[in-house]
């Protein structure tokens, strides 16, 4: 007898424990979110640091959270997985090979500007840069601001003409289920 309640006491903890790892997993929410601005700018004629250009984007997270079974009140965190900067429709000279380095940075109303990512130096012959994540904090109310900004900065070596960028921002979603 005292060997059955032992190992039913056994399967009940160990049903527990289980069940618990299951709870945590039905009640919370992990997916990846991509945000993507298309960049213009000018020629630029002077070299140095400089902000190349900044786009403004209507954030969808809230469409993209109820998606997937949850609401901006039950965001938890929000941080950058990856970044991209790449010419849009490259011509054969339209390539990184006047810009050193490159940098994403994250603007919102009210909020401080914050650097995303960055490459330092930028390979020659490039026109896609894969930045290297430069700010590991939770973001989440940039993205939950109704409109924020994407910004790329760099040093160019020589003067650059103008350009057609896109900027890719590939963020990891961490919410609780409704």
């Amino acid at each position: 007898m005292k060997t059955k309640l032992a190992t039913l006491a056994i399967a009940v903890f160990a049903s527990v424990l289980f069940m618990g790892g299951c709870v945590q997993k039905i009640t919370s929410v992990n997916f990846s979110y991509t945000t993507t601005g298309k960049l213009h700018s000018d020629s630029l004629k002077t070299t140095g640091f400089q902000t190349i250009d900044t786009v403004v984007l209507k954030s969808d997270l809230e469409a993209e959270l109820k998606k997937n079974g949850t609401t901006l009140d039950l965001l938890d965190e929000l941080t950058l997985k990856s970044a991209t900067v790449e010419f849009t429709a490259p011509t054969a000279t339209d390539n990184f090979d006047k810009i050193d380095n490159v940098e994403l940075w994250i603007t919102a109303p009210t909020l401080p500007a914050v650097k995303l990512a960055s490459k330092n130096p930028v390979a020659k012959g490039n026109t896609i840069v894969y930045l290297d994540i430069y700010s590991t904090s939770n973001l989440e109310a940039y993205l939950k601001s109704s409109s924020f900004g994407l910004e790329v900065r760099g040093t160019n070596n020589a003067p650059l003409n103008p350009m057609d960028l896109t900027a890719t921002a590939v963020w990891n979603v961490k919410a609780s289920a409704k």
